[in-house]
């Protein structure tokens, strides 16, 4: 049985014949030439298609590319946290479970960070 999720605006493509929705997708892990997408129920899924790919994909929506491994949904950053951490880590809460999860963010990047959450 397929589905036809074109109707639905708010979808992305996320390769082959996969479409989700952004609020679903926690975070983005590279691994060489494909991506596992973190979703906030707890299951992953791996993709073909490339994290930059995904990352074009994605600009209008809320996330962050992190380091050049990992790009999160800002929407589920604990930014009381991060701020304590002097934003050498974030931490995101995974869905169900409520574990945070940390990840290490670029120095690079730290600044356009910090311009984010503190408007």
């Amino acid at each position: 049985m397929k589905t036809n999720l074109k109707s639905n605006e708010n979808s992305i493509h996320l390769g082959s014949r996969t479409q989700l929705l952004p609020r679903k997708i926690l975070m983005l892990k590279a691994d060489i030439n494909y991506t596992e997408v973190f979703l906030t129920d707890g299951t992953k899924l791996l993709s073909s298609t490339t994290m930059g790919i995904i990352e074009k994909r994605l600009e209008d929506y809320n996330f962050f590319r992190a380091n050049r491994s990992t790009i999160i949904n800002l929407q589920y950053l604990d930014k009381d946290e991060t701020i304590k951490e002097l934003c050498s880590n974030l931490l995101i809460h995974t869905g169900k479970k409520r574990e945070a999860v940390s990840i290490k963010i670029s120095r690079r990047r730290k600044a356009t960070f910090l311009a984010i959450i503190n408007p």
